[in-house]
């Protein structure tokens, strides 16, 4: 991939408009705008970063942050990607024996038993207890003979993003550690050095020279076209997808079936 900056950008549109370098703010300006409303559904700046899991099990989000693409830990010398979870609640727990905040998972404890929503434990809640087994029948001589009903697939571990809070909740066992996280960049910590893939150049131009024209606050206007259409290309220009991929789609749609 071939990249270019933002103050590259800049300058070659001042070049090709005729302007003088007094202009060059105000193009930094629009220039930066556009690229940030390209990272939420176009270019899609994806950072990648390690943080820490704080004693409750909560992560921080970065200041930059929009949308999640995956959190995942090392283990077994890969990034392994855990799976979201609507159950876990997104309030803080605090506990008034210590005075700290607990994992949503664990009520904090009286002292007495009995936890601030006075159950033991949340299992209880669903089966009574964690001395639950599940039985399936065997032979003779110990092979299962099938009749394994009931059990079910996935797991019960992940996160939750919590933007009121902004931060990530994860599933209890994760206190103290670390966790990877892959997120979308809203743009706003560009500068003039910022790194940007060349093939968005003409589009970037392209919303430079619509704000600069009378029409800046018209969608509908010649310079916005010009802008939308720039766009097109670029996301066709990013787009992987191939004649290859398209027939392997295809082709995978066929399965074999049982003939009348």
């Amino acid at each position: 991939m071939k990249l270019t900056t933002l103050d590259t950008i800049v300058r070659r549109g001042l070049l090709e408009a005729g302007l003088p370098i007094h202009y060059y703010f105000e193009y930094l300006i629009h220039g930066a705008t556009c690229l940030r409303e390209l990272s939420f559904d176009t270019l899609k700046i994806v950072n990648t970063v390690q943080l820490p899991v704080n004693d409750y099990g909560a992560v921080d989000l970065p200041e930059d942050f929009v949308d999640d693409v995956s959190v995942g830990f090392f283990g077994g010398g890969t990034l392994q990607k855990l799976p979201h979870q609507e159950f876990i609640s997104p309030l803080r727990l605090h506990n008034p024996s210590t005075g700290q905040f607990t994992h949503p998972s664990l009520p904090a404890d009286y002292g007495d038993g009995n936890g601030v929503n006075n159950v033991n434990s949340g299992a209880d809640l669903y089966l009574g207890g964690l001395g639950i087994f599940w039985f399936w029948n065997v032979s003779d001589f110990g092979e299962p003979t099938g009749r394994f009903f009931g059990a079910t697939g996935g797991t019960g571990i992940g996160y939750k993003i919590i933007k009121e809070r902004r931060q990530i909740q994860m599933s209890y066992g994760y206190e103290r550690k670390s966790i990877v996280l892959q997120y979308i960049s809203d743009g706003q910590s560009i500068d003039n050095a910022t790194q940007i893939d060349s093939q968005a150049i003409q589009c970037i131009r392209a919303w430079q020279e619509w704000k600069k024209s009378p029409n800046a606050n018209n969608d509908y206007s010649a310079e916005a076209i010009s802008f939308y259409n720039r766009k097109k290309n670029l996301r066709a220009r990013l787009s992987g997808l191939t004649l290859v991929d398209v027939k392997n789609t295809l082709r995978n749609g066929y399965t074999a079936a049982v003939k009348n």
